[in-house]
């Protein structure tokens, strides 16, 4: 491992390959020095390739716009890379410190976070704030944490947010066609069928879609892919029993119905006759147990299971 002083060195001799790399006027004798000086040791290259690795990162947001980066931008000479390295230098050094707080989880921009979890499995990702994100099932999402707000855009799937409440922090879910802003709150959202459902267990929110409209403790509100609200029968009580290791349908369609089954259980569920969607099904079941939910749903309404394989299931009319 090189000494504090020569650490410094590559580190300067790294930054200045960068740059030179990085200009127009490089040339392929630029391009072969620096291949003899990375071949000099193993610290020359890892050294550089964490330099490299942060610029890039930099780089890749160049097209936007905050106030820390116009300002480390301000010391880089437009043109004429080549010119006065050791003022560009000063530069990249700038930009490469930056980037360590600036696009860190509590910096200026912040990294993102992807989530995904698999039929049949749930995730718990755990905030530094105190705030918890429960993803159910088949389930994706991305996470952005900076210094201004907290975001999430649910892709796919369902989970429930407990926000520790920061106005100076907004916490905000996107969701479709529309956002849920926390209020100080524990509330559920669930992307299914094109259609996003809310609920709200605790405090309030605020839903912006082509409309704004809040809701308290206790209350769901739903809205379609275009933006539409829709008032839903459900209960936040009745959407959250995920979270207690239940399912509770009431005068659900039946097609919703496995939908849902689907995202706790690695089986594919298909209905042999498209008609059959629009049954309608009402019970609680036990999220780990797949073949009770099938049994029940065939003693209340006219089909027959058919087990074609250990991974699929097909209702057809009795």
């Amino acid at each position: 491992m090189p000494n504090i002083e020569t650490s410094t060195v590559l580190q300067q001799q790294a930054i200045e390959w960068i740059l030179r790399l990085d200009s127009a006027a490089c040339t392929p004798a630029d391009r072969q020095a620096f291949a003899e000086w990375l071949a000099q040791g193993e610290d020359r290259r890892r050294i550089y390739q964490q330099l490299a690795s942060r610029w890039n990162k930099l780089d890749s947001y160049k097209g936007r716009d905050f106030p820390v980066r116009r300002q480390a931008l301000s010391y880089r000479a437009p043109q004429k890379v080549m010119r006065r390295l050791s003022e560009l230098a000063l530069a990249a050094s700038l930009l490469l410190g930056l980037g360590i707080a600036t696009f860190s989880e509590y910096g200026w921009y912040g990294y993102p976070s992807h989530y995904v979890t698999e039929r049949g499995s749930r995730q718990t990702v755990h905030l530094a704030d105190g705030s918890r994100l429960e993803l159910s099932g088949d389930t994706e999402l991305t996470l952005r944490v900076n210094r201004w707000r907290r975001s999430v855009e649910l892709i796919k799937g369902e989970a429930f947010f407990s926000v520790a409440h920061n106005p100076q922090q907004p916490f905000e879910v996107q969701a479709g066609h529309g956002s849920i802003v926390d209020i100080g709150t524990k509330f559920d959202v669930r992307l299914q069928n094109q259609q996003v459902a809310v609920a709200v267990l605790e405090g309030a929110v605020k839903i912006v879609t082509t409309g704004s409209r809040e809701i308290s403790a206790n209350q769901v509100l739903a809205y379609d892919q275009r933006g539409d609200f829709l008032e839903s029968q459900d209960k936040p009580a009745t959407i959250t029993a995920w979270l207690r290791g239940q399912l509770v349908f009431e005068n659900r369609r039946l097609d919703e119905v496995l939908s849902e089954l689907e995202r706790f259980h690695n089986i594919r569920l298909t209905l042999a006759d498209p008609n059959l969607a629009k049954l309608k099904v009402s019970g609680t079941f036990h999220i780990g147990n797949i073949d009770s939910a099938l049994n029940v749903i065939a003693m209340t309404l006219p089909v027959d299971i058919q087990r074609t394989s250990p991974g699929q299931a097909i209702l057809a009319a009795r």
